[in-house]
């Protein structure tokens, strides 16, 4: 699965920052010419790309990103996760039904045994 969406503060996108999101659903490391072809998406002043993907990056891709003079937030499943359960508290019903969390608890041992 693949995705990209471009998300604005305004409904004619003329404020920034604009968000450039791509989505890629896979095992293999996204590559250093995939986070190029965002990037070259960020024209604008203030425009923000975030590439998530469920395979990771490559060492070569996520160096790209660090040292780009436009801002390139790398997510991977890890990292999505984490962010999901951070905010999770914070979403709609609606949007919780999309991937639901249940908690899991597991008895810890005893400190003082």
């Amino acid at each position: 699965m693949n995705g990209y969406l471009i998300a604005y503060r305004d409904p004619l996108g003329t404020i920034s920052p604009r968000i450039k999101v791509q989505v890629k659903h896979r095992e293999s490391p996204t590559s250093v010419h995939e986070i190029r072809q965002l990037m070259g998406l960020l024209q604008k002043d203030g425009d923000v790309g975030i590439f998530i993907s469920t395979g990771g990056f490559t060492p070569d891709a996520r160096s790209t990103a660090q040292s780009s003079h436009v801002h390139v937030e790398l997510i991977d499943l890890t990292r999505f996760l984490d962010l999901w359960q951070e905010f999770y508290h914070k979403l709609t019903d609606e949007d919780k039904s999309r991937l639901p969390l249940l908690p899991v608890y597991f008895l810890a041992p005893s400190i003082n045994a």
